[in-house]
């Protein structure tokens, strides 16, 4: 309990504070004063069902609620609330609108207390608005939409609203619809079906990663380097080498590659070698070593009550030292629980010190070889403020 109050308190210590005066305003009193009021100010209602356990829904409400952007549009359209469904009469209206996963944000005409839209998920800001576009568009209703798709009849023109709207709610077997869409007749170098398949089809399992590839020099002309390498970078992030090695080369293969084998290191347990090669990564000029970072912290948490409970005292400092240089070089001040995690680490550590009664390294805490040398929040560009005499 005291380590969840902890990450709570960090992390709106280091939310702005105009992010979280702004945003959505959450109407207070009970459901039929919502409605009423909804009705009176001529507005659809929203309802986040949230539980008190669920990350996402947290997450959802400190970094996506309070954004301007966001309030500017809920608020002018719909009277918002928050319901918790395992409180209360949220219980019953749970059960009404045949809730059963969170966080589920549902739309509602206040006239019929009818449903007009669903959604739900952990989702980027862009995706929650368009979400509110589903409610005050009939034809963009997951309502209407899901109910046309059954029905077989419908044109390309729908097909990709409702492809978009599937990946707005979180949906993410979105490939099939999307083959359908070429087959009747879409080309992705339709600039329109370009960005639907940008935007919505992700991976590399499809036959799409090879069209451009096989077909580099064209796509390129029609979208720019910029943007077709940026596509094929994101799905081949998870590629296996053997298809990289089958595609063109591009801006961010060289990069996916050398992450696809620290990953296959650490599936196949080769620690050793895979420690050494974080190692080379670590001193490799010539990748993002930010984007590294956010990569290598997946590999440094420390599971107490979990895998690492079979880790020698030597191999968790050895761990430790790599979840420090995440640490010590993670210095976005929007993520809190890399610093949690390591915190978590050195707890773990000190328990084992004292169960095992063995001493902790002392070159744990040697000046770091790369990166940033302090353990602060501070971006490395970020200069001293220069100190000032007491007569100026």
């Amino acid at each position: 309990m005291k380590k969840g109050l902890f990450i709570l308190s960090f992390i709106a210590i280091l939310l702005p504070a105009t992010a979280q005066e702004s945003g959505i305003r959450f109407f207070h009193g009970t459901w039929e004063e919502a409605m009423a009021l909804a009705k009176k100010e001529k507005k659809k209602v929203f309802v986040d069902f949230f539980t008190e356990w669920c990350g996402p829904c947290l997450n959802m409400a400190l970094t996506v609620f309070p954004l301007p952007e966001v309030g500017d549009v809920y608020n002018k359209n719909f009277i918002c609330l928050k319901i918790d469904a395992e409180k209360g009469e949220g219980r019953v209206l749970a059960k009404k609108y045949d809730i059963h996963s969170y966080p589920s944000y549902i739309f509602i005409d206040p006239k019929t207390q009818e449903m007009i839209h669903r959604s739900g998920g952990n989702k980027p800001a862009t995706d929650f608005i368009a979400d509110a576009k589903g409610a005050l568009n009939p034809k963009l209703s997951s309502i209407y939409l899901t109910e046309k798709y059954k029905s077989g009849k419908y044109d390309r023109d729908f097909l990709i609203d409702y492809i978009r709207s599937q990946k707005v709610s979180g949906n993410r077997n979105i490939l099939k619809d999307f083959d359908k869409l070429i087959e009747m007749g879409g080309k992705l170098s339709d600039p329109e079906i370009w960005n639907l398949y940008v935007e919505c089809v992700n991976g590399y399992d499809n036959p799409y990663l090879k069209q451009i590839s096989d077909h580099y020099d064209e796509f390129v002309r029609l979208f720019g380097k910029k943007a077709v390498d940026e596509k094929l970078t994101t799905a081949t992030a998870y590629a296996p080498k053997t298809f990289m090695d089958s595609l063109v080369d591009f801006e961010g293969k060289d990069y996916n590659l050398k992450m696809a084998h620290m990953s296959r290191l650490f599936q196949q347990k080769k620690h050793d070698k895979a420690w050494k090669y974080v190692d080379q990564l670590i001193a490799d000029t010539t990748i993002d070593q930010h984007k590294f970072i956010k990569q290598l912290s997946f590999y440094t948490r420390i599971h107490p009550k979990y895998t690492d409970q079979d880790l020698s005292f030597d191999e968790l400092v050895k761990k430790i030292r790599y979840a420090r240089y995440v640490a010590y070089n993670m210095y976005n001040r929007d993520d809190a629980y890399t610093h949690y995690n390591y915190a978590n680490a050195l707890e773990y550590l000190i328990q084992r010190s004292i169960q095992e009664g063995k001493p902790i390294p002392a070159n744990l805490l040697e000046t770091p070889a790369y990166g940033k040398q302090v353990y602060d929040l501070r971006h490395p560009l970020l200069k001293e403020k220069p100190k000032r005499g007491k007569n100026k």
